[in-house]
């Protein structure tokens, strides 16, 4: 049954052209005709080079053997060529064999003779999965050959018609092949190594890549999410705005599935930004091993749920003091240091603000997206750390204790909530450290506190989030309050 099954698979060549009009299938027996007794060989070595390995050319040991896998059998007497070339079939399985000694065997035996092992091989042929061509050249025998083209699988005519004195070369595919090529000449030329065969009256070795679909190429992405990697292409970043600059260069060197995981809220919208990228060469893809699997778990483990539902005082005094609980120690930011970058910072915008006004919007912007995406690789590194899988998806009831945590753990900010009436909540935090020292026309925290609690909340609920800070202490309110509320 395994080599009736392998019989019928096909054996591709690897030239893009020919498999489309000429089938070759393990098992199968080509005979393979042509003017001088050497075009064939060329045609074949040539048509199949990409299989030089798998290739095997049997020779008669009259002959020196010049080249590499060439292999000598013995062709004084029929029985001993049969014993010989079986016995390569069965240590050489699934290899392609080209019998170049016909016409000395047809001198030395009868016609009828050499056609009955011809017969006889059809079953060894195929029960060693291998594709063998016979090399005959036409007309010399025949009789012969009328009989052999009844007995093989397939048969390929080459000719060489002169005209205008130049020689063209032509293949005639003889069953196995397409309807609209079979007994149909089909020019060919052999150039610096490469077989060009005609095509809509071109000469080509390759198809041009045909043109996919948005829709193809999004439908081939998400069927294999967990073995595509994305990779940065030509990117120039004149050609951007500072959002999608933002998004592309956060997708460069992950598999498709983390960049799932990372913006769960906008996939749709990510996912379309991604294939547009491809289709443009912005963005490459390759093809790698499957990721690890996880299970598509969306209930939290109980000690999770326990931290969640404890007052948020001894969830923070768990999350700051307890390795164990979450695998490893979270760190906060020293003071001085954040202040001591947020001033370097400050200096720098202000300097290239005052022949560009329009930094300020752009420097803004990307604080806080790459405040929200650290936040957003920080809560799916936990989640996965915590529940072991990241399917897990929290409830709008956790939002409170998320915030907190978040905050506390990452700007050692202690929070307050004013109000949770379940789509929206308004916290404020006490003694806010970010910006101490700041006057500001505008809140200052925002770009901070915001961007965290977007990323956290997006990631951990698989909802899109926002947050604004509505009073803050560098305009002059008395707190830094802020509101975060489903989109």
């Amino acid at each position: 049954m395994e080599n009736i099954e392998l019989e019928k698979t096909l054996f591709p060549t690897g030239h893009q052209v020919f498999d489309r009009i000429v089938y070759f299938r393990h098992g199968m027996t080509v005979l393979v005709t042509d003017e001088t007794f050497s075009e064939a060989r060329t045609f074949l070595r040539t048509l199949l080079k990409k299989h030089q390995q798998s290739i095997i050319e049997l020779v008669s040991t009259r002959y020196p053997q010049t080249e590499p896998k060439q292999v000598p059998v013995p062709i004084e007497a029929l029985q001993d060529l049969s014993i010989n070339v079986n016995q390569k079939r069965r240590t050489e399985k699934n290899r392609i064999f080209i019998h170049n000694y016909l016409p000395e065997l047809l001198i030395r035996h009868n016609g009828e003779e050499v056609l009955k092992l011809l017969e006889m091989w059809q079953k060894d042929v195929a029960n060693a999965g291998n594709l063998e061509f016979y090399l005959l050249p036409r007309n010399t025998f025949a009789d012969f050959e009328k009989k052999a083209k009844a007995i093989v699988d397939a048969v390929i005519e080459i000719q060489v018609v002169k005209e205008n004195n130049q020689f063209l070369y032509y293949f005639t595919p003889i069953r196995s092949c397409s309807q609209a090529h079979h007994l149909k000449n089909i020019r060919y030329e052999i150039k610096e190594g490469q077989l060009l065969i005609e095509w809509e009256n071109i000469l080509i070795s390759d198809f041009p890549a045909e043109p996919i679909s948005r829709k193809q190429l999004r439908e081939q992405l998400e069927s294999n999410e967990d073995r595509i990697l994305i990779t940065l292409g030509k990117v120039d970043p004149k050609n951007f705005t500072v959002e999608d600059y933002a998004l592309l260069t956060s997708l460069d060197n992950i598999r498709l599935l983390e960049a799932k995981l990372l913006y769960p809220d906008r996939w749709p919208e990510v996912i379309d930004k991604i294939v547009e990228w491809i289709l443009a060469g912005t963005l490459k893809i390759e093809e790698t091993k499957p990721a690890k699997k996880y299970v598509r778990r969306q209930q939290l483990k109980f000690k999770n749920k326990l931290l969640l539902r404890l007052p948020t005082r001894f969830s923070l005094m768990l999350v700051s003091l307890s390795k164990g609980f979450l695998g490893k120690r979270v760190r906060t930011v020293p003071l001085d240091a954040h202040l001591a970058v947020l001033e370097a910072m400050k200096n720098i915008v202000e300097m290239l603000a005052q022949d560009r006004p329009e930094i300020r919007r752009d420097v803004r912007f990307a604080t806080r997206y790459f405040g929200e995406l650290s936040a957003r690789k920080t809560a799916l590194e936990y989640i996965m750390r915590l529940e072991g899988t990241p399917y897990t998806s929290f409830s709008v009831e956790h939002v409170p204790s998320l915030i907190s945590i978040t905050l506390k753990a990452g700007w050692g900010l202690d929070v307050n909530f004013i109000t949770s009436p379940g789509e929206s909540w308004i916290f404020e935090v006490r003694n806010c450290h970010l910006c101490e020292d700041v006057v500001s026309d505008e809140p200052f925290c925002d770009k901070f506190v915001s961007s965290v609690v977007v990323g956290v909340l997006s990631v951990c609920l698989k909802r899109r989030f926002e947050c604004s800070e509505i009073a803050c202490k560098a305009v002059g309110n008395e707190t830094c309050t802020f509101k975060a509320y489903k989109v």
